[in-house]
């Protein structure tokens, strides 16, 4: 088994998409990790990401790895949600510059979540890299 990449743009965007690929492909050749599979979403609606949860479920993932934590979900609830179903497959989720998040959700996860919103509320993620 190996990790999972999941990747999202609120826009179709290649480079936007291009660039967290990439990322996330290092990240998960430094943690030793081999991709067993690649899901991207393009705007508000998350099926790619429904379909990643659904394999992770089926145990046929060892890591998920994002380049932000606002790709998953800006909405707490939704978060959690994935978070549960990451936990209860022993799954461990892997972001970009900030390497393991830690589950079940911390008070830490909370802030990092927390900044996530603010950054999503406030980037230009389709315009610049």
């Amino acid at each position: 088994m190996g990790a999972l990449i999941y990747t999202r743009s609120a826009r179709p965007n290649r480079a936007t998409h291009a660039h967290q690929r990439a990322a996330c492909q290092r990240l998960a050749a430094e943690l030793g990790y081999e991709v067993s599979g690649e899901f991207h979403d393009n705007g508000q609606t998350r099926p790619a990401l429904d379909q990643a949860l659904a394999t992770i479920r089926d145990r046929q993932a060892a890591a998920l790895v994002v380049n932000d934590l606002y790709r998953l979900s800006r909405l707490s609830t939704e978060f959690a949600r994935i978070i549960e179903a990451l936990d209860e497959a022993g799954v461990p989720l892997y972001v970009v510059g900030q390497g393991r998040v830690s589950l079940p959700a911390t008070p830490e996860l909370g802030i990092m979540l927390a900044i996530a919103e603010y950054e999503a509320e406030h980037s230009e993620e389709d315009f610049t890299l």
